[in-house]
C-alpha cells in the first residue's frame, strides 16, 4: 500500500522564521519541547525533513506549492571526507 504524502513546513504558507527559530503564525506548536513549540533554525539550514505530526491534521495548513526537493533544501552542506 502506498503511503500518503506528508505535509511539510516547506509547503505551508504559515511557517515563519524569526531569529533562530521556526514557528507557525497560526499559533500551532510544532514540537512539544521547547515549551514555546518552536524549532531551531539549524534544522532548516541542514535541509532536514520538516514533516511534523501537528501539520498532518492541521485545519489551517495552507499549501503554497509543491514541496522543495531535498537537493534544494538547506544551505549548510557537509564537507565530503
Amino acid at each position: 500500500m502506498k503511503e500518503s504524502k506528508k505535509r511539510t513546513l516547506y509547503e505551508c504558507s504559515h511557517a515563519r522564521v524569526k531569529g533562530d527559530t521556526i514557528y507557525c503564525d497560526k499559533g500551532h506548536q510544532l514540537v512539544r519541547r521547547p515549551e514555546n513549540g518552536r524549532l531551531d533554525i539549524v534544522r532548516l539550514a541542514r535541509g532536514s525533513r520538516l514533516a511534523f505530526k501537528t501539520c498532518q491534521s492541521c485545519p489551517d495548513f495552507d499549501c503554497m506549492g509543491p514541496p522543495v526537493p531535498p537537493e534544494e533544501r538547506g544551505w549548510l552542506k557537509e564537507e565530503a571526507e
